[in-house]
């Protein structure tokens, strides 16, 4: 992280009141011990037995959530199949999900220094809600908005879960971070009205991020941890 990026992330944490997190990439990698290409090819198996034909797009896609999302295309049925398998393989992946470094010191550092924590999420409600008890984080998190319902339209970069969880706990968006490896996730920070820290946690992502409009950018979890330890006592309520 560059000097300009850690002053960056000072300014912002300073002022802020909600951390929302997204949760494959900043929280801990879902698909970790189950390849993401083997859940997608499940997914495909899934669309040929409801009859829908597979195009070339389709037949290239190796991303599980992409899929399910142009499943939406097909109607209600095929979504809501797609919906339910894609549920089950995320809870069962949760078995073998890897934390990010980092994230979980970061969740800890929020609750310690005054902060509201949420995860937002792309990925299903009932993986995360699972993740986070079984690391012990259910009682740091505030509110959990993620896929619930066969509605892939309220999929990020919709920025429905953003509104979601600013307006529950009370929030202004001016308020509030959001952190996200994911072009989408900074296009629906940026429609709700919340500054974006992007996560580059691969190689390729710095510019694609930045591109996109985040506020700061990190490499690693720990950087945000460090910012949240350096927040001054009047953030803090004290």
């Amino acid at each position: 992280m560059t000097a300009s990026t850690s002053e960056q992330l000072a300014k912002l944490m300073a002022g802020v009141e909600l951390l929302m997190l997204d949760f494959d990439g900043p929280i801990c990698s879902v698909f970790a011990g189950v390849p993401a290409p083997e859940v997608a090819n499940r997914l495909r198996e899934s669309l040929r037995r409801l009859g829908v034909e597979i195009t070339a797009q389709l037949e290239r896609d190796d991303d599980p959530l992409s899929i399910y999302r142009k499943g939406a295309n097909y109607g209600p049925a095929v979504t809501a199949e797609l919906f339910a398998r894609l549920v089950a393989a995320e809870v069962g992946a949760i078995a073998s999900a890897v934390p990010t470094p980092g994230a979980i010191d970061v969740v800890k550092a929020a609750r310690a220094t005054g902060l509201k924590t949420a995860v937002v999420s792309n990925n299903a409600a009932a993986a995360v809600e699972s993740y986070l008890v079984e690391h012990d984080l259910e009682g740091l998190i505030d509110y959990v908005a993620a896929r619930r319902s066969p509605e892939p339209r309220l999929m990020k970069p919709n920025p429905a879960y953003l509104i979601e969880t600013a307006t529950e706990l009370g929030v202004p968006a001016a308020r509030c971070v959001l952190v996200g490896d994911s072009v989408t996730d900074i296009e629906a920070a940026r429609r709700a009205g919340v500054r974006a820290i992007g996560y580059a946690n691969k190689p390729g992502k710095v510019a694609r991020l930045m591109g996109a409009g985040a506020y700061a950018l990190v490499t690693s979890m720990a950087d945000i941890g460090r910012a949240l330890a350096n927040r001054p006592d009047e953030a803090r309520g004290k």
